[in-house]
């Protein structure tokens, strides 16, 4: 029984990760960026790009602002990440985003939608 539990989530596992990379390829292929993701609980240093956000929508249709950023520390390439326009967030990254481009510190706590926090720290120029 154990072995067949196994199978199957390694399926899904492998499944969910092929789909993963065709989902990126597909967007590369139309010219956009690959998608930064979540962030993790605790400290995130991005390299936030000065680019102008542009419009985009998500899964729902609910209007996001997305911004160009780079893992500070990364392999350089950059990414697409998107922040809700009625966020806290967007108004700190709209504050140091005339500065860009820079290293910003963001702080996650929570880990529901209901309980997660950001706050943002200017890290340094680059």
């Amino acid at each position: 029984m154990t072995t067949e539990h196994e199978a199957l989530e390694e399926y899904a596992r492998m499944e969910l990760a092929r789909l993963e990379i065709q989902r990126q390829e597909a967007i590369k292929a139309k010219g956009g960026l690959p998608y930064l993701g979540s962030l993790p609980i605790g400290e995130t240093f991005l390299d936030l790009q000065a680019k102008i956000p542009t419009d985009n929508e998500d899964q729902n249709g609910q209007l996001r602002k997305q911004f160009t950023v780079k893992k500070t520390g990364g392999d350089g390439e950059a990414l697409a990440w998107t922040v809700n326009p009625r966020s806290p967030l967007y108004r700190d990254l709209l504050g140091v985003l005339p500065q860009a481009p820079v290293t910003i510190r963001l702080v996650r706590t929570g880990e529901g939608r209901s309980d997660t926090r950001y706050s943002l720290k200017l890290e340094k120029k680059l």
